[in-house]
């Protein structure tokens, strides 16, 4: 069996040579020209079956989902002013707000490319290496907004919850009727509508178009495992180049109403 090489290549000399990268450059790029992000970390619901894998469809943890959401430790956010929407979404999971860059938002597929790599909707994010984002972990954007049209059943009660909270709506009505805002409802700081008339009848379908921010869900295991060696600096390095050190993380991430 030959012995495995290791080392510096015989004959070249190592002294000035650079082999790191300066890492607080990319943190500065994703802090910079990052989103502002509220993330929560996905974690298998209890409920889950072991030997089906499928989750209790009434769970009141996960919804029948077999995965459900966890946030952080209290930040220090008071550099930031956020909405109270926005603080409402942060609070109401306990999210942890960091930045991340969005990337490849709008990538063709080829024809001899790798299937499934890409999918409609699908975008890479990279963030910083100590916040370390897990497969299906949720993020929603906070600097930014999404158009999102969905239907909801009336089910008599005051207060109707979009699947997103609301940021502004475009359009309300039932097969018949067109309701307005200020009128007919309005739109509360949760981002919910409440009738400001008698609701309608129950089981009316209503067809509702309004601005969200976009929630994606990380749908492939993240590329965590990126490193460069500090050597500048570096009194006793662990190996001939340089102590490793973690680079920025880059994910897959999905629209979560597309998953």
């Amino acid at each position: 069996m030959v012995a495995p090489v290791i080392g510096v290549p015989s004959g070249v000399k190592q002294n000035g040579q650079r082999v790191d990268f300066r890492n607080k450059q990319f943190d500065l790029v994703i802090e910079t020209k990052g989103y502002l992000l509220a993330w929560t970390r996905a974690t298998i619901c209890p409920c889950k079956n072991d030997i089906s894998e499928q989750p209790d469809p009434n769970c009141t943890l996960c919804k029948g989902k077999g995965v459900f959401y966890f946030g952080g430790s209290v930040q220090d956010l008071s550099a930031y002013t956020f909405s109270e929407l926005q603080e409402g979404i942060i609070t109401s999971s306990s999210a942890m707000v960091i930045r991340g860059i969005i990337t490849n938002i709008a990538n063709k597929k080829e024809n001899l490319d790798k299937i499934s790599n890409w999918v409609d909707g699908s975008m890479r994010l990279t963030v910083r290496p100590e916040n370390k984002i897990g497969y299906l972990d949720r993020v929603v954007g906070l600097d930014c907004n999404i158009p999102y049209t969905e239907t909801i059943i009336a089910d008599g009660t005051i207060n109707l919850v979009p699947r997103y909270p609301i940021i502004e709506i475009n359009l309300l009505r039932s097969i018949s009727t067109v309701y307005v805002l200020d009128t007919d409802f309005e739109i509360t700081t949760e981002g919910h509508i409440e009738w400001l008339v008698t609701p309608p009848v129950v089981g009316t379908k209503l067809s509702i178009h309004y601005l969200c921010y976009p929630t994606w869900l990380v749908i492939d295991h993240p590329h965590s495992v990126r490193m460069t060696s500090k050597l500048v600096k570096t009194p006793t390095p662990k190996t001939p180049t340089g102590d490793p050190i973690d680079l920025p993380t880059q994910a897959l991430v999905l629209y979560e109403f597309l998953v």
